[in-house]
This record gives C-alpha cells, structure tokens and sequence, in this order.
C-alpha cells in the first residue's frame, strides 16, 4: 500500500494542478485535470454574469500560514509547500471544506479569463482527522464553528512575491456546503469528477483571497564583490599593483555559476579577465594590458566555470601597472557575473590606490667663462639642468653676486640673452649667455663669481643650484 502511494506521490508532482488532502493521515493524492481545477472552472465556464463567482459570503476561510517548509524558494522555480494553516470557521457547521490554491503563479484565484485557466490544487480534510469531522458521512471533512489548524503538502508551488515585499504569495479560494444533502466524493485515485464536487452551493458561497501570503522567503538570486589593493599607493614613476577580488554567493539555497569576470581602472582600459593575462610588471601607462610574465600574474581566468554553493565565495587576484601624478587616486572596478536557477546577477567591487612624489635629485647649475679679453669684457654661459624623470621644474630667477640680475642690462652687464621665468622639461636643460664688464686698475685679474637659480618642480619642492667661474687675466710684458 505504502509503495502504491509513493507511485501516486510522484505522479502528483509531475502534473500541474493536484487535489491534496492533508498530511497528518496517510491519503492518495490524485491526478486532475492538467491545470484546470482552479474554482470558477469548477462552479463553471465560459463565465458569464450568471456564473462568475463573487464570493461575497465568509463562512470558512484561511487567516494566516504557519510552520512552512521549506523557508525559502528560488523566485521563477517550482516547489513543494508543506504548510499549517489557520482556518477560521464562522458558521456553526460547514460541510466538505475545499481549498483551492493558485499554483502557477497567477495572480487570480478563480482562474484567468472567460474559460477560468490556470493551474491550481485542490486540497480536501479527511473525515476524523482533527478538526475535521464526519457530519454528512461522506468522503470529505467537515467543520464546526471556530478557529482551527490543518496542514496541507501542496506540490508545484510557483516561487513569485506579487507584492515585492519578499514573502511568497499564494492566492486561494475556500469552498463548502451548507447542508449535508449536497455530497463530496473523494475516489481512489482522485479525479475529475471528484472535484467538481467541492463547488460552492452557489456564486457566493465561497471566500477568495488573492494576496495571500505565506512566511516563505522568495530569493532571487544576488551576488557581492569586495576587493583590495596591495599596495595602496605607488610613486609617480608607477609600480605593479596586485588587486585581489572576492565573489560570494548571497543566495540562501540558489547555486551559481561565475561566467565573467572584467576590469576597469580610471584612466585605463578595459580589461576582460575571464581568460586572459591583466599586465606586465613595470610597464608605462596606468593599467596597460598585455602578457604577463611569468605567467600566473592573474589566477582570475580558473574561476571562469566555478560554481559557488549558497552562501559560497571565491577569490582571486591579477596585477596591474599603476602610475600618475602627485595627488591622483586611481580607482580599479571589477565586475563579476553569473548564472543561478532563474537570473543572472552582476556584482562590482572597488578599490584604489593613490599616487604619491616621487623627490628626483636636485636640479644642478654650471657656469663657465667662455672668452676674456684685456678688455675685461669677458663672455659667460649658463646651464639649468633639470635632472628629475618625472616631474617638470620652472626656473624663476638668475642672480649673480656681484653681477646681480642676469637677466637685466645695466652696472657691470654688457648685454644678456638670459631670460626668466623658463619652464625645463624632464631631463633637460636652459642654456643662456651674458657679457659683463670686469673692473680694475690693472690689466692682472684674478675674478670669481657665482650665480644662483631659483627653481621649483610641478610638485612644489623648490631648490636653488648655483655655480662659479674664474676669470684670470695678465699682463705680460716683452
């Protein structure tokens, strides 16, 4: 008997639409007719005036579900639904109560339509069974007046929130009869016929609820991405940065599948890690793409395929160049996605790195006499080198400390083509020349001097290079 009822048991999950009685007594579920037993198919169809239901009476009717199972459905899958619920009684006595639930999702209890379609169960109470009990002496339970629990298993439960506040939603009808002389038949195996019996007496006699909730959790299935940077900041001359990415499944009961995994970094391109290498070490430019070598400077590409169980994570890490100037923060976004039972859902995580100086050596000046003559007219040149590789430098002032401004004629300046300000690119130079006038008594001099640059670099850091020349000039006699 018991393997006989195992065979129906699975029968019964494959259809759509089921009659189903309770639980606490071993009973045969049934095969229907294939997702047409929803109530107003039952009491009649096509609808008309006539015959559409207005359950306008209350007589019996579900308040609330209790002590489900399972707690949480994956949204847009099918389940079976093992719950306790209150029934509340108002008359004094009801005949073959009826339950009808709304099983494929749909929103109307009834059914949809003129021809009432949609896929419902039909669960029934079992005569003796508490509370039902056996007033008509027929195969269906009866109920007096009160509140009372019953516990139904309701296979082919569409998981869907109509509502969105996360709870499972699960339209039903109630049906019954007022008198004992309109009979309930419950046959071995349950059929059509049978549940055209559980119509209500008459269009109103019956009580509809189209939002009912049930304490299940519907979880649509999500995911998180949380990264991290080492290290968190580089100079401005760049450095291989090593980012680390870690996906884990927020879903309670829903598997899911990686199937992307992408990159981006401000000021960089886009790079698709689902199989390739993300860098090569100490190459210019923020974020360059390429080959990386050795290879395994990313182990991103292993995750593509893996499946992460509920509440499952993975990790994985990819290096990057990283570069810019003082003060920039570049922040790298990687993007994972996947495939789970009914969506597919993306998550992205950020991290970033800042760029900090990069203090080069200080820049240098030479100065060098280039002609004398008896005439103490005598040529210099000037150099400002800037010897940083990475930041620019502006020259401001050159002063001698007996000359005074180079860049002025007047006192012991002849002429000058040296001029300020001067911007100096990274690892160049300015070359200018000035002619000053050497005083004294004789033609036998011996005269050093020494000029001074002002200079800063596009970071703020200011230096002063200077330099001296001699100039020696004699007289000889024949």
């Amino acid at each position: 008997m018991q393997s006989h009822i195992g065979k129906l048991l699975a029968a019964a999950v494959a259809i759509a639409c089921t009659f189903q009685i309770p639980t606490a007594k071993a009973q045969l579920n049934g095969p229907t007719q294939k997702g047409q037993i929803c109530m107003q198919k039952v009491f009649g169809a096509p609808v008309s005036g006539s015959n559409k239901l207005n359950c306008t009476a209350g007589d019996i009717r579900l308040s609330k579900a209790t002590s489900v199972s399972p707690a949480t459905c994956i949204k847009g899958t099918s389940f079976t639904l093992k719950a306790t619920f209150e029934t509340v009684v108002t008359a004094s006595t009801r005949y073959d109560a009826g339950y009808f639930f709304r099983t494929d999702g749909g929103a109307n209890a009834r059914g949809d339509g003129t021809n009432a379609t949609g896929e419902c169960s039909l669960s029934a109470l079992t005569p003796g069974v508490s509370p039902a009990v056996n007033l008509d002496n027929d195969a269906a339970g009866d109920l007096n007046s009160g509140t009372h629990t019953i516990s139904f298993e309701i296979p082919n439960v569409m998981c869907v929130d109509t509502d969105n506040d996360g709870n499972l939603n699960l339209p039903n009808c109630t049906s019954w009869h007022n008198t004992a002389g309109t009979v309930a038949t419950v046959s071995n195996p349950f059929n059509l016929a049978d549940a055209a019996t559980f119509n209500p007496d008459t269009k109103s006699k019956c009580t509809c609820d189209d939002n009912f909730e049930v304490p299940v959790k519907v979880e649509d299935a999500k995911i998180t991405v949380t990264k991290q940077a080492s290290p968190t900041s580089v100079n401005e001359l760049g450095a291989a940065v090593t980012f680390t990415a870690t996906v884990k499944n927020d879903s309670q009961v829903a598997t899911l599948k990686i199937t992307s995994i992408n990159d981006k970094i401000t000021g960089g391109a886009s790079h698709d890690l689902s199989g390739i290498a993300a860098c090569v070490p100490n190459q210019p430019s923020v974020g360059s793409p390429g080959p990386c070598t050795p290879a395994g400077m990313t182990s991103c590409p292993s995750l593509i395929g893996t499946t992460l169980a509920a509440s499952g994570s993975a990790t994985c890490y990819f290096d990057m160049f990283v570069d810019g100037n003082l003060g920039d923060v570049r922040e790298d976004k990687v993007t994972i996605c996947g495939t789970s039972q009914n969506n597919a859902p993306c998550s992205t995580g950020t991290a970033t790195v800042a760029v900090t100086d990069f203090v080069g050596p200080d820049p240098t000046l030479t100065k060098t006499a280039v002609s004398a003559g008896c005439d103490v007219k005598v040529d210099y040149q000037v150099t400002v080198t800037n010897n940083s590789a990475v930041d620019t430098m502006k020259l401001n002032k050159l002063k001698d400390d007996l000359f005074g401004d180079l860049t002025v004629v007047g006192g012991d300046i002849v002429s000058t083509k040296c001029e300020v300000p001067q911007d100096i690119g990274k690892s160049d130079n300015y070359t200018c020349t000035f002619v000053a006038k050497l005083s004294s008594q004789t033609c036998s001099i011996n005269h050093t001097n020494t000029v001074t640059g002002d200079t800063v670099d596009d970071d703020g850091h200011a230096a002063s290079p200077k330099d001296t020349a001699t100039v020696k000039v004699q007289t000889t006699f024949p």
